[in-house]
């Protein structure tokens, strides 16, 4: 962006006040990251070795963004104090961020494109689709960086200035692909699972197992709609914000970092849904519903997409009553779901 040094001294909070905010926010996520890893970590013996390295490869992406971007602060805040053009010059930290957010964001949709290909009895269709989105978001973001890597930031000399209007700040059709790509991706897999939900909602006749597709279906908009609300706003403030100030940045600095705290509210949810809440225990989330009875369940749930339909084969329990009862679409195995008296 060409800025003018009288109005960079004019008007700080449009171009240092975003990587304030930013630092803050990061900060804020990688707490959570912090405290859902460590309660994945405490039960991850259930989980494959897939989804145990997918969650170590996107944490420590985000650790490593978190401490890059606390460098890019110090070298402002600190070693540039009251340098107002280091204050604007990118250095490689900031280059780079549009890879680092694809490198969290894109593992974390392979997987949620998993859970949507296994609902749709692996329907190549569903699968290529899906990941034709993901690949076109990896490329452009690499060739996003690469064009960052060749750009000047800087401030305009005064001579310039006087010469005439600064020139405008074309927009980058490929940084606006790489972002719609990320953007519509989220709302098809989630449109995806919640349909199958609402669907299989229509089939289930116990009260208590429409209870769990309830809090199936909270579950997944607690974990999907802020990374797509966050990537949505990330294109409209790029689009509308690139010549004017630097706050398009802040939502582009966060937006990874929600893809892997999605990732640890599905997983993590997924667990406490199948192990049941404990007395005097709250996730603290809003999808953390009673449960009936102290009675544990296992069920072998097949599924038919065509006609929505979802029965149960086996159902083993003490008092060997018959339920029909809706299948989780994080998980595509048979679960074991314990009941417990709220």
């Amino acid at each position: 962006m060409p800025l003018s040094l009288a109005g960079l001294e004019a008007h700080p909070a449009k171009y240092i006040g975003p990587m304030l905010v930013s630092l803050t926010l990061e900060a804020l996520q990688t707490g959570i990251v912090i405290n859902q890893s460590l309660t994945f970590w405490e039960r991850a013996e259930r989980e494959r070795n897939v989804v145990r390295g997918l969650v170590s490869f996107v944490t420590i992406v985000a650790f490593l963004q978190t401490s890059l971007r606390f460098y890019a602060g110090w070298r402002v805040f600190v070693e540039g104090f009251g340098n107002w053009i280091a204050s604007v010059l990118f250095i490689w930290a900031d280059k780079i961020q549009s890879t680092t957010t694809v490198l969290m964001a894109a593992p974390v949709q392979v997987f949620l494109i998993w859970r949507c290909w296994t609902l749709f009895n692996r329907s190549f269709t569903v699968l290529v689709g899906l990941l034709t989105l993901v690949l076109a978001q990896l490329v452009s973001s690499v060739v996003v960086t690469i064009q960052t890597f060749q750009a000047h930031f800087g401030v305009v000399p005064e001579a310039e200035v006087e010469a005439g209007p600064l020139p405008k700040v074309p927009i980058s059709p490929t940084f606006v692909l790489s972002l719609t790509c990320s953007a519509v991706l989220d709302v098809l897999v989630t449109g995806i699972l919640l349909v199958f939900l609402t669907r299989s909602k229509q089939s289930v006749t116990s009260s208590r197992f429409r209870r769990i597709l309830k809090r199936l279906t909270v579950l997944i908009w607690e974990a999907a709609l802020p990374p797509c609300i966050c990537a949505v706003l990330t294109v409209i403030t790029y689009v509308t914000l690139v010549d004017i100030c630097y706050w398009d940045l802040t939502f582009q600095a966060i937006l990874g970092k929600l893809y892997v705290i999605s990732l640890f509210v599905t997983l993590n949810g997924r667990a406490d849904l199948q192990d049941g809440p404990r007395p005097g225990f709250s996730t603290n989330r809003i999808s953390n519903l009673a449960w009936t009875t102290n009675t544990p369940i296992r069920v072998d749930i097949p599924t038919d997409i065509e006609t929505g339909g979802v029965s149960t084969r086996n159902t083993q329990a003490d008092d060997a009553s018959g339920v029909d009862t809706p299948t989780d679409p994080s998980c595509a195995r048979p679960a074991v779901v314990s009941e417990k008296t709220a």
